[in-house]
């Protein structure tokens, strides 16, 4: 029986999951679909710990070290203590948020509040929440004429920019991440409809990924690149367009790189 693999994002972290020891050794059957659940639930568990655990550590870590040794301490390195502290909590607050509006999606418990908003606001918007994240590369922002409202919810509508320029900043390095990440986008409107397009300067998304990379559970050729996999948070995103009655696209840029297109429908049509 050939192994069975499957991707999970869990929260940024992609992980291939090998479902071969589920089964007895001496059982050369498949293994059922309740048994792969049970697997993937363990596994999930597992990780979600892991991943709550290891930003948790480092936080407490620096907060000791500042207390116990305070008066020890150089400015410089209480700086470097409060900024790790800090980089691991906005790391905390971003894995934590995706599960909790992971479980509101599937719940069927989002409701959209659309008003009169404007593009170029929702992109700064959703930067203020990436924290240190996007301090790590370079980011260029463009607006594509001069109109950018539409009647949408900011709130979603930011929110979904900020999960794909997260992975932008997280997964987009040039060189394959030994340059810092740049991030480009474009923003405006086109045939009645908002859009906005980020692009990163990694190495893409292969053709034959790019519908599973929307999946929460992705299965998935093993890879090096972690940039392979980022299924929480598009997952959510493709929900947030889809609520906010608009779509996300996917695509690699010739020059190389992934470019996320978000197309925001004007509900004032509605």
């Amino acid at each position: 029986m050939l192994p069975l693999f499957f991707f999970c994002d869990c929260g940024g972290a992609g992980r291939i999951f090998e479902l071969d020891n589920i089964m007895p050794a001496n059982d050369m059957s498949s293994p059922s679909h309740d048994q792969i659940r049970e697997y993937l639930h363990r596994q999930m568990l597992s990780s979600v710990s892991h991943d709550l655990k290891t930003p948790l550590a480092t936080i407490i870590g620096s907060l000791e070290v500042m207390t116990l040794l305070d008066a020890k301490l150089s400015e410089e390195k209480r700086r470097t203590l409060v900024s790790s502290a800090l980089t691991e909590a906005f790391r905390l607050d971003y894995f934590i948020t995706n599960i909790l509006d992971m479980a509101k999606f599937e719940a069927d418990a989002v409701r959209p509040r659309f008003e009169s908003s404007r593009l170029g606001q929702m992109i700064q918007d959703s930067l203020s929440r990436l924290g240190p994240l996007k301090t790590r590369g370079e980011l260029e922002i463009t607006p594509v004429g001069t109109q950018d409202e539409i009647v949408t919810d900011p709130m979603l509508g930011a929110r979904a920019i900020g999960l794909v320029l997260h992975n932008a900043f997280k997964f987009g390095g040039r060189k394959a991440g030994k340059e810092p990440p740049l991030v480009e986008v474009a923003y405006g409107m086109k045939d009645g409809y908002g859009f906005v397009r980020i692009r990163d300067h990694g190495e893409g998304i292969p053709d034959d990924q790019q519908v599973a990379v929307f999946d929460k559970y992705t299965r998935l050729q093993k890879s090096d690149q972690q940039a392979a996999g980022t299924g929480l948070g598009l997952t959510i995103c493709q929900h947030i367009m889809r609520l906010l009655h608009g779509r996300i696209e996917l695509s690699n840029h010739s020059e190389g790189g992934a470019v996320f297109t978000l197309i925001y429908s004007d509900n004032r049509k509605s």
